[in-house]
């Protein structure tokens, strides 16, 4: 375990989707942090959302008060909700939960409620989809999307002109007057609400 403490390094993990054992959309953002010159100024680790034992295994494994940063895509994006509800409920919230476009058909006012609790901040991008159909939009309604439902409890419910696929774009795309999700996940300051 890491020194406990303001030095010890945040936990940013990447939570990828039912579809991205194969094609890799959160897959492929990892590799990009992790060829960043400033990969070491955080824990950088990549999971599925059916892995939720490991993610909860890795958080347990860091200090108390190490940042714990979530994002997670589509069925990712329902995994990290559950962590930080699961963490919010031990008293120990996460810094930043960013969830793209989640997807499940579990979604309750009380469960979300439960998120919000979990993490001090929680940003919520809905993929309102692009200028043409996207054959993902269509495999995230089958799914159930979160939709509108996280609007008024997440602390930012942005809608964004993407795909349902495209995570990249998602965590790419300007937030009014924060720069970008990507930006708030490897701020090395805590993200401001």
């Amino acid at each position: 375990m890491e020194a406990d403490g303001p030095a010890a390094r945040p936990l940013l993990l990447l939570i990828g989707g039912g579809g991205d054992r194969a094609l890799r959309k959160v897959g492929r953002v990892f590799d990009a942090l992790a060829a960043r010159p400033d990969a070491a100024a955080r824990l950088l680790h990549y999971r599925h959302h059916d892995q939720e034992a490991a993610m909860l295994a890795l958080i347990a494994a860091r200090p108390p008060a190490a940042a714990i940063r979530l994002v997670g895509h589509s069925w990712g994006g329902h995994a990290a909700a559950r962590i930080a509800a699961r963490l919010g409920d031990q008293g120990r919230p996460v810094e930043l939960l960013a969830t793209l476009d989640p997807v499940s058909r579990f979604v309750t006012p009380a469960f979300l409620r439960r998120v919000r609790a979990g993490a001090r901040t929680w940003v919520n991008i809905r993929a309102a989809g692009g200028p043409r159909f996207h054959p993902s939009d269509l495999v995230a309604a089958i799914g159930g999307p979160y939709g509108q439902a996280p609007r008024g409890i997440a602390d930012r419910h942005v809608d964004l002109p993407l795909c349902h696929a495209d995570a990249a774009g998602m965590l790419a795309h300007p937030l009014p007057g924060d720069g970008t999700l990507l930006d708030l996940a490897l701020a090395a300051a805590p993200p401001a609400a």
